[in-house]
């Protein structure tokens, strides 16, 4: 099943959207999954405690100090610390956020006050009585859980039901006794009850977080501590803060700019490869003047895709067109030999034995001249199509080098053939095979054209070679044809109509040009290379 999943195919607007939805869920699981957000809720529930019982501080001790009349401050109403808050520049003593999940477990449920062992000083009753009333009434707004601690630990006000219990075995009262400051996380206990005065939407809010935050803050004046201040606070659950209307309205903008993304995305990179596979597939069927072109909002790659897919496309056709005329040419040239030797075959078999013996040897002339004739036409067409099947080269041959050796030999057999050479080099960017080919054929052509007549090969500068001949001429109607594949106007002295194609597709391969000016003086065949150094590109 697995490995199925796997095989299937899926359409790029579908990856591109489930791409795009992962890269959005991704942030947002890690910052689950890191607990980040909710580290930040609760250290904003702690700071907003910490601001909470500075006042809570603020309103206790001028009361405690009012109780006492001016009576001097001491045992059981303080006791002396060595611990405290440092003062920052001076006179500044805050407090600052210590909640961090990655470092500080999440406690147990608080447990029960305690029965205290000594009832708390009457001046920590009285002070804790006068505020009681305030804070009660500051927690309609705040929502927090304020008590308000003696310095043994014992509830002198509360807006809860703890008053006159002793909450020291806590941890954080604890810590608080000892002069440190001490924040904690306890697991809300399920079935807490809420005030009665919260909201729905803030109930609803409360009630979906597990978790309570406690704030135990030591009031301590002249190393002496007076008291604690104790507040909790159900921090804000980060599924329901998450789905206040801000937020839920903000992910919903960003799922519907995502799934923009995603479709606009596809247009651009599905639409033109849809629009390239269907004129690909009209190619398939065989229709003719199928262009791939695509529409305006076709990205640079797929541009750069269509372009070389119609080149290919283009080449394609070429080579259809070129195996097409290549087929009907060589059936037309094979089929007069042919039809030859099959004549002559028919007869032999036949009149055999009513011919005479030069009847004889004239047939079995005819048919062996057919089967060199099918032979070199053979031979030719190979080297025309390794030749048409070439790619550029950086091969390069000096010219006036390679023609002379050429011209040597032409002469040393008997037939006139000059050379018009420059003193420097001629370097060209051809092959030197490729350049024997090519001026063997419009040197055998100017000496089978020229009947007899000198041959002048002459060198120029560009590097430019021209072969002359000083026969008749080429007719008018016969000078646009004479690059044809197979056509010839030698043919009874063994022309096979290639030497002139073999010519003209050496040119084309290696970069050059080849013209020709015929009169009847003779003709003129030109070739202009690309000189060394020049980039060919096919």
């Amino acid at each position: 099943m697995p490995s199925r999943f796997l095989r299937r195919s899926f359409s790029l607007r579908t990856l591109f959207i489930l791409i795009n939805l992962i890269v959005l869920v991704l942030p947002i699981f890690g910052i689950v999954a890191l607990r980040i957000f909710e580290n930040i809720i609760h250290r904003q529930t702690e700071d907003k405690l910490i601001s909470e019982g500075a006042y809570v501080q603020a309103l206790y001790l001028p009361e405690l100090l009012k109780q006492l009349d001016g009576a001097t401050l001491k045992p059981p109403l303080c006791r002396y610390t060595l611990e405290g808050p440092t003062p920052l520049f001076g006179q500044w003593r805050p407090h600052f956020p210590m909640i961090d999940l990655s470092r500080h477990a999440i406690l147990p449920p608080a447990s029960p006050g305690r029965r205290p062992r000594l009832p708390a000083p009457l001046a920590a009753q009285g002070a804790g009585a006068a505020i009681q009333p305030l804070l009660k009434e500051a927690q309609l707004q705040t929502l927090s859980a304020v008590r308000v601690l003696d310095a043994d630990g014992v509830v002198v006000a509360s807006t809860g039901i703890e008053l006159g219990e002793d909450l020291s075995h806590r941890h954080e009262i604890f810590q608080a006794l000892l002069g440190r400051y001490c924040s904690v996380l306890r697991r809300r206990i399920p079935d807490q009850k809420q005030p009665a005065f919260v909201s729905l939407r803030q109930n609803s809010i409360s009630r979906a977080s597990r978790i309570r935050v406690f704030v135990a803050i030591p009031m301590i004046q002249d190393h002496k501590l007076l008291g604690i201040v104790y507040l909790s606070r159900t921090s804000l659950s980060i599924t329901r803060a998450l789905w206040d209307v801000r937020y839920f309205m903000a992910l919903l903008l960003l799922l519907a700019v995502t799934l923009l993304l995603s479709m606009v995305l596809s247009s651009v990179v599905t639409r033109p490869l849809k629009s390239m596979v269907r004129q690909a597939e009209r190619i398939a069927r065989g229709e003719a003047n199928v262009s791939l072109s695509l529409g305006p909002t076709a990205s640079s790659e797929a541009r750069q895709l269509s372009e070389a897919l119609s080149a290919m496309v283009e080449r394609l056709r070429e080579r259809m067109h070129y195996v097409q005329e290549f087929s009907r040419n060589v059936s037309h040239e094979f089929k007069t030999p042919l039809t030859g030797i099959q004549g002559a075959i028919e007869l032999l078999r036949e009149k055999w034995q009513e011919m005479t013996e030069s009847e004889r040897s004239r047939f079995l002339g005819i048919i062996e001249t057919e089967v060199r004739r099918m032979e070199r036409l053979v031979k030719r067409l190979l080297e025309l199509t390794r030749i048409e099947m070439t790619d550029p080269s950086d091969a390069e041959t000096d010219l006036a080098e390679l023609l002379k050796h050429m011209t040597h030999r032409y002469s040393d057999a008997g037939q006139d053939v000059r050379l018009v050479r420059p003193a420097a080099p001629a370097r060209a960017r051809i092959a030197p095979d490729l350049a024997e080919t090519l001026f063997v054929n419009l040197i055998e052509n100017a000496l089978t054209h020229g009947k007899g007549s000198p041959v002048t090969v002459t060198i120029a500068e560009g590097p430019e070679v021209s072969v002359r001949d000083q026969g008749p001429g080429i007719s008018p109607a016969n000078l646009p044809r004479i690059f044809d594949r197979f056509f010839t106007t030698a043919r009874e002295s063994g022309g096979t109509g290639l030497g002139l194609t073999m010519v003209k597709a050496i040119s084309q391969a290696c970069g050059a040009s080849v013209s020709v000016e015929s009169d009847a003086s003779g003709s003129i065949f030109t070739i202009r290379f690309k000189p060394a150094g020049f980039e060919i590109v096919s």
